[in-house]
């Protein structure tokens, strides 16, 4: 059981493409065992980097967007037919089953990055993501700040070639990227998203002890 349970996380983070999950995994291979399925939490923490992209609420989302709550961030565009809104979905279901296990609404936020940012703008980006949940935020930036972002949580995108018609799609990762409310790359969730599966993961990787130390930098 345990060997299946490995190799299906490895599957799903090789299809994510987190190179920090794939060196890290092979120094501690057995290390799958306390998060089987779909969440892979990671003992040790990667603090992010500054970096500095925009969204229509505030004008600015960095690195102190972040902080002070968890943040499940998810990569697409909106002209992505079937992985982005259909990822979309299935994280509003997960909204729901962790707030019913406790968890205030406050301490966790759904976050969706376009990696499309010459047809994708921030204003139509979070009407399109309040369509999922009047909560979830909206975001893209430069090409060179997304990479920036996207390089650290081991999340590739691509431009594909334009077709006959002008028109082309974006290659970029299925997986969710769990921030913890420090800044720190904490875990990643690969696809398919069983929504009560992955709150009761998630609730025990939250943890009081988070809280504790937020509070203590404020």
């Amino acid at each position: 059981m345990v060997a299946v349970l490995v190799a299906a996380a490895v599957v799903g983070i090789a299809l994510a493409g987190s190179g920090y999950w794939a060196l890290w995994q092979s120094r501690n291979p057995s290390a799958t065992d306390a998060f089987p399925a779909s969440l892979i939490a990671f003992p040790e923490r990667k603090p992010l980097a500054e970096f500095v992209l925009v969204d229509d609420e505030k004008g600015v989302f960095d690195l102190k967007s972040l902080e002070s709550r968890w943040s499940f961030i998810f990569f697409g565009f909106m002209y992505c037919p079937d992985i982005c809104p259909t990822t979309l979905y299935d994280m509003s279901s997960v909204k729901r089953e962790i707030v019913a296990r406790g968890i205030s609404a406050s301490d966790i936020q759904f976050v969706f990055i376009s990696v499309d940012p010459a047809r994708d703008k921030a204003a139509k980006i979070q009407r399109y993501v309040q369509y999922f949940d009047p909560d979830f935020l909206g975001a893209t930036g430069s090409i060179g700040q997304l990479t920036n972002l996207t390089r650290q949580l081991g999340a590739p995108f691509r431009t594909e070639p334009e077709t006959a018609t002008n028109v082309y799609q974006v290659t970029h990762s299925s997986a969710v990227y769990l921030v913890d409310p420090l800044g720190q790359y904490a875990g990643i969730i690969s696809p398919p998203f069983e929504a009560s599966e992955v709150a009761v993961q998630f609730s025990e990787l939250y943890s009081a002890k988070d809280q504790v130390k937020l509070a203590l930098r404020r």
